[in-house]
């Protein structure tokens, strides 16, 4: 046990001091490119400027994290043989699976830490950063945030508006159709505004003009009510607001968020395949741990070592481009979104336990 916690901490040292020096690197680059190219442009304070890169730490963290636990753990393998402990260990009778457990257990802590940074942290850091990005430097009013055009329905209605103030929850441009059946148009309702009555639960339109069609005689009347209370009973998806990225969100807002989309009538194909990956994508912190296992210790005092390496970082790469061309497909609706999200995942094990058995029977 002594011996596994010194593997794992040696492990877990490693990457750490890895994702910091990643950090540091990609916020320095980052800076050099922005206080030419966008800070110039507006007049920023520098505690403004600090708060706009703290802010988004969660986020690149997590980007990060995968890359510096397989850099990690190439290294931490490497020292590990390089040193004869990998061969002391084999000289004792333990198998490489043993002998991986706490690399494993590392990849686990990892797996888990990338999973609640992107559930607890990142939906509210991503919200201080868009706030932080729009009105403290491009000085644009907060309250401003609208969606794209899109439609609600309702039974027997219909709803489309051209913007939508998420915060104040009102409409604007609108339009209400109501029909008598599937095939005759009732009643069409235009209006400049509206708003959502949290009392009866409804969206209510402000100074609304009322056409009315009378199916027998084809005459239409045309009024105009102070307040129209429509049928339609939700808000618009979340979803939809043009600020709240896939990876801003988690899992379970994401969710609510495809729920309320797919009663609206919402194409959101994307959007569900984004919650697959949500759910596969902090694994590959596990799966780069296995990846060095084989790849790193191969025949540890010849040159195929450093081929191995080259092989490791290859395979991730491999890997993510997989990832990225999977979601293609699979928002094209040539996939199944969960085989899309785990099929890299599932790949990329089973070639790694297979080449740490051959490792174990080779040497």
């Amino acid at each position: 046990m002594r011996i596994w916690w010194y593997i794992a901490s040696q492990y877990l040292k490693t990457v750490l001091n890895i994702l910091l020096f990643s950090l540091c690197i990609y916020f320095i680059i980052t800076y050099m490119e922005e206080s030419q190219h966008y800070f110039d442009g507006y007049e920023v304070s520098n505690k403004i400027k600090f708060l706009y890169y703290f802010w988004q730490v969660p986020g690149i963290t997590i980007q990060l994290m995968p890359f510096a636990v397989l850099i990690g753990g190439i290294i931490t393998n490497w020292m590990l043989a390089k040193h004869g402990e990998i061969s002391a260990l084999r000289a004792a009778g333990l198998s490489m699976m043993k002998i991986s457990i706490p690399l494993i257990c590392v990849g686990f802590f990892f797996t888990l830490t990338q999973f609640m940074i992107s559930e607890l942290i990142l939906p509210m850091s991503s919200t201080h950063f868009q706030r932080i990005k729009k009105v403290d430097v491009e000085r644009k009013k907060n309250e401003v945030v609208f969606t794209e055009s899109t439609w609600l329905k309702a039974k027997g209605t219909v709803l489309h508006f051209k913007k939508y103030d998420e915060q104040k929850q009102e409409l604007f441009n609108v339009e209400y159709f109501k029909w008598e059946n599937q095939s005759s148009l009732k009643q069409i309702v235009h209006a400049k505004s509206g708003y959502f009555d949290e009392n009866i639960g409804n969206w209510v339109l402000r100074n609304a003009i009322v056409t009315n069609f009378d199916i027998s005689s084809y005459i239409s009347k045309t009024e105009i009510k102070p307040l129209y209370v429509t049928n339609v009973d939700f808000a618009p998806p979340k979803v939809l607001n043009q600020s709240s990225e896939s990876n801003q969100l988690s899992y379970w807002q994401l969710n609510k968020i495809i729920e309320d989309a797919q009663a609206a009538g919402t194409n959101v194909s994307d959007r569900i395949v984004d919650l697959y990956f949500k759910l596969s994508s902090p694994f590959a912190n596990l799966l780069f741990v296995f990846l060095t296992i084989p790849f790193a210790l191969r025949k540890e005092r010849q040159e195929e070592k450093y081929i191995g390496i080259v092989i490791c970082l290859v395979t991730a790469l491999v890997y993510w481009f997989g990832n990225l061309a999977l979601r293609s497909f699979a928002i094209k609706g040539s996939l199944n979104p969960l085989l899309a999200a785990w099929i890299m995942n599932i790949l990329v094990i089973f070639l790694s336990y297979m080449l740490i058995r051959k490792l174990d029977k080779g040497q």
